[in-house]
């Protein structure tokens, strides 16, 4: 008998290797998200630090004009993390897609295997039961029933 073939085995093919793409650009938008938070935490850690360090008259000015200047990165850092957020959501969504639209080919193919186990089942059978039909046939062609079918006369 044949052996087995899916017929969309190159899509499936395709189709999972799209869900390895989406997959590391998901994982990459995490990480982007991710570094950009501990920047956020680390200049809120340096602006409480500074703000908490006692200063003298001469320095006040100084450090006022730092404490803006890290309060002006900060903000853009906070503008830019709803960005990256909604980077993150739509390379989950694209993610998502391809993994489900594989795993429908996967049981597509699944299906596709099961229905060719049975025919191979089916076949087997078919075989075997042509083997013994021919051999019971020669069995009884070789040795002929001597009572003639009736068991009581003997």
């Amino acid at each position: 008998m044949r052996r087995f073939r899916f017929r969309l085995e190159r899509v499936l093919r395709y189709r999972e290797s799209r869900e390895e793409v989406a997959y590391r650009a998901l994982q990459e938008a995490i990480r982007e998200r991710a570094q950009h938070e501990t920047q956020i935490q680390q200049l809120h850690q340096q602006i409480q630090q500074i703000a908490s360090t006692p200063t003298s008259p001469r320095e006040w000015q100084a450090r006022e004009q730092s404490l803006s200047a890290l309060q002006t990165r900060l903000q853009a850092l906070y503008d830019v993390l709803p960005l990256l957020v909604e980077q993150e959501n739509r390379a989950r969504e694209v993610y998502l897609q391809a993994r489900q639209q594989r795993e429908a080919l996967t049981r597509l193919r699944a299906r596709a295997y099961e229905h060719y186990q049975h025919e191979l089942q089916t076949a087997l059978q078919n075989q075997m039961d042509e083997v013994v039909t021919y051999a019971y046939q020669r069995n009884l062609s070789e040795n002929p029933p001597t009572s003639g079918g009736n068991p009581e006369a003997g």
